[in-house]
Order: C-alpha cells, then sequence, then structure tokens
C-alpha cells in the first residue's frame, strides 16, 4: 500500500501509545497527504467500522474476531513492516530474520558483520527502530529486518534475503495453534528471493519442503559447525571461539550469517573480525557474576523448554546446576525438558516460579528430581543459593513468557539480577561478618 493510496483516508491506528504505533502515527504524519487519523484501542473497538484502513501494532493478534468482522464490513488492515516494504527506497535491500529463538542474537551478528564490512546498512524492528522510522531516514543500502510471528503473519512484501532460524511451539494464545504459529513464520520465507533455512531443525523442515528459494545452513554440504571450528562444507573457515557467544546454538544461528556474508561475496578476514567483536545481547545466557563462588547466569529470554535446555547445554561442564524455571503459561509441554534433565538428577535442582512452576514442579516430583516451589524471584534466587554448591552455576532460565509477573524478559532479567546481586551480597556480607567475630 503506497502513501499516495492513504491521502484523506480515515486511518486507525490499533495501539498508537506503544512503541510500533507512534512509528505509524509518526509515519502517517509525514507522508500522507489530510488523514484523519482514528486511535484504536481495547475501549473503543466499535470505532473500527468508522475507519477505511487500520494500522495494527503487531501484538494484536490478526486472529481476533474484531478483526474478521471489520473486514467483511470493508475494513482493510495493514503493518508497519508491509507499509515499509510498499514504501522503501527501490535500492534498500532488506534482509528479514525470524525463528522461535535465536533472531535477535542472529539479526545483531548480521547487522554488526555487515558495518564491520563498511555497508550502509540499518537495523529495524525488536532491537533497532521499527521498520517505519527508518523511512525517515537517508537511504540505506540495506535494513536488517528482525521479524516477529507476529509480523510475519500478515506481511506483504518480497526480502531480498530471508533467515529461519528454527520453529518450536510457542505464541499459542497468538496463533491459536502451533500449526498456525509455523505457518505465520513461514509466510515470510515463502515470499524471499533467497531463504536461508536451518537443515538441523526438523520441523523447519517438514513446514517448508520443495521451496525452490530454499538455500539450507547446518547441514554438511553448506556453512556448518564441526569441531569446535566453523566449516563451508568441507573447507575449514576459523574457530567457534572467535565468536564469544555461549552456546552451540548461537554458532549454528551464526552460520546463517555466514551464508549471507557469502551472498553477498564479503571477505572472510572481515567476517571473522565481526564475530571477533560482536558482543553479545543482555539477557540471552548473560554471566552477571560469581557470589561467593557461584556464578549466576541470566538467560531470562528463554521461553521454551528447548532454550531452557539449550541453556544447561551451554553451561555444562560437570558441575551442578541450578535452574530458575516458570513464567506466564500458555499450555507448553514440559515432558521434554524434564526427560532432557533426568540423566544429571545427581547434580542438578530445579526452582520453579508461577504459573508454569507448578506443572513443572509436579512432573519433576514424579521423575524425582530435586525440586522447589518459590512464589517470587527473591524467593527463588535465595533458595537457589542456598541449594546449589561453591563452583555451581544459577541459570534463570525460565522456558516461559514473562507477562504473568513482569511486563517484559528484560524486567524479569533485570529483577534476577537485583535481586542475586542484592539479596545474596547481603548474606554473604553477613556471613563473613559473623565468621569474622
Amino acid at each position: 500500500m503506497l502513501w499516495r493510496n492513504l491521502n484523506a483516508k480515515k486511518i486507525g491506528i490499533w495501539g498508537i501509545s506503544g512503541k510500533e504505533g507512534q512509528s505509524a502515527l509518526h509515519a502517517v504524519q509525514s507522508f500522507v497527504k489530510n488523514p484523519e487519523i482514528i486511535a484504536i484501542d481495547e475501549k473503543n473497538l466499535t470505532r473500527l467500522n468508522e475507519c477505511e484502513f487500520v494500522i495494527k501494532s503487531p501484538g494484536v493478534s490478526l486472529y481476533r474476531p474484531e478483526i474478521l468482522q471489520a473486514k467483511k464490513n470493508g475494513v482493510h488492515f495493514l503493518s508497519g513492516s508491509t507499509l515499509f516494504m510498499a514504501n522503501k527506497p527501490q535500492q534498500t535491500k532488506v534482509i528479514g530474520i525470524t525463528g522461535t529463538k535465536g533472531k535477535s542474537t542472529t539479526s545483531s551478528l548480521l547487522y554488526h558483520t555487515l558495518k564491520t564490512a563498511g555497508l550502509n546498512v540499518a537495523f529495524g524492528v525488536n532491537i533497532g527502530k521499527p521498520l517505519l522510522d527508518i523511512l525517515q531516514d537517508e537511504p540505506y543500502d540495506f535494513v536488517v529486518a528482525e521479524l516477529s510471528s507476529y509480523q510475519c503473519a500478515d506481511f506483504i512484501g518480497t526480502c531480498d534475503m530471508c533467515i529461519l532460524t528454527n520453529l518450536f511451539p510457542e505464541h499459542l494464545q497468538w496463533h491459536q495453534s502451533h500449526q498456525q504459529y509455523y505457518l505465520d513464520k513461514c509466510h515470510l520465507i515463502a515470499q524471499a528471493k533467497v531463504a536461508f533455512i536451518n537443515g538441523a531443525n526438523q520441523t523447519v523442515l517438514s513446514y517448508l519442503p520443495h521451496l525452490p528459494n530454499a538455500r539450507f545452513f547446518n547441514t554438511a554440504d553448506t556453512f556448518h559447525l564441526s569441531d569446535g571450528s566453523f566449516f563451508n562444507a568441507t573447507q575449514r573457515l576459523f574457530s567457534q571461539e572467535t565468536l564469544h557467544l555461549v552456546g552451540t546454538h548461537n554458532a549454528e544461528n551464526a552460520c546463517a550469517v555466514l551464508s549471507i556474508a557469502n551472498q553477498l561475496h564479503l571477505d572472510l578476514a572481515i567476517v571473522q573480525q565481526a564475530f571477533k567483536t560482536f558482543q553479545s545481547l543482555p539477557h540471552r545466557l548473560q554471566n552477571i557474576g560469581v557470589l561467593n563462588g557461584i556464578t549466576f547466569i541470566d538467560d531470562s529470554i528463554s521461553t521454551t523448554p528447548e532454550t531452557a535446555i539449550a541453556a544447561f547445554k551451554a553451561h555444562d561442564k560437570g558441575q551442578f546446576i541450578t535452574l530458575l524455571l516458570g513464567g506466564f503459561d500458555r499450555g507448553q509441554d514440559y515432558h521434554s525438558l524434564i526427560e532432557f534433565l533426568k540423566p544429571y538428577q545427581n547434580r542438578i535442582c530445579l526452582i520453579t516460579l508461577p504459573d508454569t512452576g507448578q506443572r513443572i514442579y509436579e512432573l519433576a516430583r514424579q521423575s524425582n528430581l530435586p525440586v522447589w516451589a518459590t512464589s517470587t524471584m527473591q524467593e527463588a534466587v535465595l533458595t537457589a543459593y542456598r541449594q546449589t554448591p561453591k563452583y555451581g552455576t544459577v541459570i534463570l532460565s525460565p522456558a516461559a513468557p514473562s507477562y504473568n509477573l513482569y511486563k517484559t524478559f528484560e524486567e524479569r532479567g533485570l529483577d534476577f539480577q537485583k535481586k542475586a546481586l542484592d539479596s545474596v551480597s547481603t548474606i554473604v556480607q553477613m556471613n563473613y561478618r559473623n565468621n569474622s567475630r
């Protein structure tokens, strides 16, 4: 939808107070002539039918009955990403990145790599600017666009290149089923000129068969990780240790970045330098320090059982590990997580938090895993400290979203860090004083 087609139209902005809503408002005011703007929120949904077009924030489910009814009444729904694709400069190439997990780190690493190579590149959406804000700048040669499943579902446009990191069950409430979630993610990939797909993820392979635009990574004949090094088929490139990110899953996603770099004919030495200088993102296996011999790791970004398993694997060096698990309940199955942890029952303990913590607690007890139920982050951190022996590791990797107790995973991670630093440090100091008497 070109801006000129919105001139003098009644345009609703659903979620106008949020970051994406404000971005849409500024874009309409900048590029559309004589619009009539109608602010839409949960209190005035009846005004949807006054609109000719509605720009919907990503957090509003595409499958809500109000939207389905408004469409029947002739209202057209748009998204910020679709408007960006329709109105971006023709010379700007867009690289879309999605996946259940790893898309933020992957897109950040790609952006850093392209910047290191001296390319004129912008970073859009979840970490950088909303895509519509980028239209306010001078034209870029490349835009790295990190896209959530919400944005993929109604995405209209052709990305020059795309990456799909993986697929795991997620966001059931928004998409209404796991199958629809997978299909919505793949909607972005099916439209791309070239799509780089994780060949090691079985769900990806089952939902994206026979795509003519598909190329793979993490397969033996493409970019992959083997014996602690990055390879392109049989050619060794450089050591995995060049990339200062914890966890095999991060290195595997870096193979997607190598694929894009190869597609753009970037010098391998520049890519290696970019990997070496990249800094990990907060709340993603973030080491927040050692307190009285115990290492504390903030992986608050974890919202699935698979990411909690990945966090455990990333830090499993034979020592004792305590996992803090639990958050908003959207019906995820935790049997696979418990089955994975069973062989480690003599050197782990689980600390659970509401709401999914109750289900995890019951499954752990049935499997004879050491588990403690807590109701607050402070209680969880203190229990973890008391149950973890010296030289052990405490990992917040909740395997569930944050928004039962917190607004965002960042808020949850910061609370974990504060409780660890404040509460545990207080205990350490008290013990020191008592022992010094």
